[in-house]
């Protein structure tokens, strides 16, 4: 269609031009002889045939123009985004390489340890056993959507054993993940973030620390899932941390309003948090 307009506009100008010189010529002989008629065989006239033929020359002339240009213009794009892509491809491949090698750097020299410590430092070859449990797992997930609840609920249950070598007795945790549920499926790091959270803001913050509760039971159509703690409880900013907002849209992106997050004071102290997802 542009091109069209654009070989259009040209012959249309070209014959403008054309009859503007014709009745420029034939308005300058009369001039001359105002008394006289302009004989035919001195009078200018275009044919329509060379009016016609310049008016298809220009559009056949706009059109070469504008596809070579054209031309010129994709294959300089397909070029680009063959570039682009190929380089998109070897570091992809880069990240996998690296992502394969350093966990397996990783756990190698955490396995050293544990063997170092142990009947040396039973403690430390504890917390290190718990540490592989807990980067085995995480990293795992991070490579899916989605987690088994037996699974989700093994993790928290490492890092909350990881927590307890530095809080000692402020901390002690319950975990709740009935059979029927365990190959329950549920987006990864939902119930680990709420999980983090009690500690951070409840048990940490509280003198005496307190208790962390983690349970799941199914409601009709809904698995409910509770993480509770006798911590701090509220506080000024509880509810509207970054990582429940992040809940809350992984929640609406995957279920839309069939799932929910709720935070409520927990009696006498502390929180509740529960997630409904349906089944």
């Amino acid at each position: 269609m542009v091109i069209l307009l654009l070989g259009a506009s040209i012959g249309y100008l070209i014959v403008c031009c054309a009859s503007a010189a014709q009745d420029f010529v034939n308005g300058f002989y009369a001039g001359f002889y105002a008394d006289e008629p302009l004989p035919p065989e001195v009078r200018w006239n275009i044919p329509l045939g060379v009016l016609t033929g310049a008016l298809l020359s220009a559009l056949l002339f706009a059109q070469s123009r504008v596809m070579k240009s054209a031309i010129l213009l994709t294959g300089d794009r397909l070029n680009l985004e063959r570039e682009r892509a190929n380089r998109q491809q070897l570091e992809a491949e880069l990240r996998l390489m690296k992502a394969q090698i350093e966990p397996h750097f990783l756990f190698n020299t955490l396995g050293a340890v544990q063997q170092l410590a142990e009947g040396k430092a039973p403690q430390a070859a504890g917390l290190t056993a718990e540490l592989i449990t807990f980067l085995r797992a995480t990293m795992s997930s991070l490579r899916t959507d989605t987690i088994r609840l037996a699974d989700d609920s093994a993790v928290c249950a490492a890092y909350l054993r990881i927590m307890q070598v530095r809080l000692g007795a402020r901390l002690t945790f319950s975990v709740d993940c009935p059979p029927t549920l365990a190959d329950f499926q549920l987006p990864t790091t939902l119930l680990l973030i709420l999980v983090e959270n009690a500690v951070k803001h409840g048990i940490e913050r509280a003198p005496t620390g307190g208790h962390i509760d983690i349970a799941a039971a199914r409601q009709e159509s809904q698995v409910v899932i509770t993480v509770a703690d006798t911590g701090a409880g509220f506080g000024a900013t509880v509810g509207q941390g970054v990582g429940l907002q992040h809940i809350r849209d992984r929640l609406a992106l995957v279920y839309g309003d069939n799932a929910r997050l709720t935070i409520k004071e927990n009696r006498p102290s502390g929180v509740i948090a529960r997630l409904y997802i349906p089944v």
